[in-house]
């Protein structure tokens, strides 16, 4: 799989959430550099958990803040998705043949879901939190 590059359309124009993101890139990138070199897939998804945690509170803070409207539902999201990386995180550590192909299965679901929520969630935000 190619590395993600980050592009300029991907801003929510909000330093501390792009810096943010770009972080949640490089990890991604990370977990697929690890993938391909068999390198340490394990700590990649730990790196990602913690960080995801930290980023998304960060980010509700400041939605909340600013009032968005959407807040519940986007913070809705982030929970799901921190759900749906602790079940991975456990399917992953049980190990076994399988573990290539999920850990395909999960570098693919990242990559798609972070492109997506920034680029559709996040830049739904775009305007309330650049209004201040």
């Amino acid at each position: 799989m190619e590395l993600i590059e980050w592009k300029d359309e991907y801003s929510v124009g909000v330093p501390l959430l792009d810096d943010q993101h770009k972080q949640l890139v490089s990890l991604i990138n990370q977990l697929t550099k690890a993938q391909s070199s068999g390198g340490m897939i394990n700590y990649v998804l730990d790196e990602l958990d913690h960080y995801v945690k930290e980023h998304f509170r960060a980010e509700e803070k400041l939605l909340k803040k600013a009032g968005y409207a959407d807040f519940k539902a986007h913070k809705d999201q982030h929970r799901a998705f921190e759900d749906w990386l602790r079940a991975v995180r456990q399917s992953f550590g049980i190990g076994g043949s399988s573990s290539h192909l999920l850990a395909d299965s999960i570098n693919a679901y990242l990559r798609n879901w972070l492109i997506n929520h920034i680029l559709k969630s996040d830049m739904a935000y775009k305007p309330t939190l650049n209004k201040q």
